[in-house]
């Protein structure tokens, strides 16, 4: 059996209450979703991150200790 029969199985077994996790949950993800859109060139994202008083690899690193 494959995920999504998994998946919808186990969906059919759901009560009530737990379809409203889920549903919930499912909004999230899609919320979460990177929108597709166009590629912007170097030089705009340069333009935008030249006022930024931080690194990118700060930045990272202080949300990976934050995680733990």
């Amino acid at each position: 059996m494959g995920l999504k029969e998994t998946v919808k199985k186990d969906i059919d077994e759901l009560r009530a209450d737990e379809l409203v996790v889920l549903s919930e949950q499912i909004r999230l993800l899609k919320r979460a979703k990177a929108p597709q859109g166009k590629a912007l060139p170097v030089e705009e994202i340069r333009k935008m991150t030249a006022s930024s008083q931080s690194t990118w690899s700060e930045d990272v690193i202080s949300e990976r200790q934050e995680r733990g």
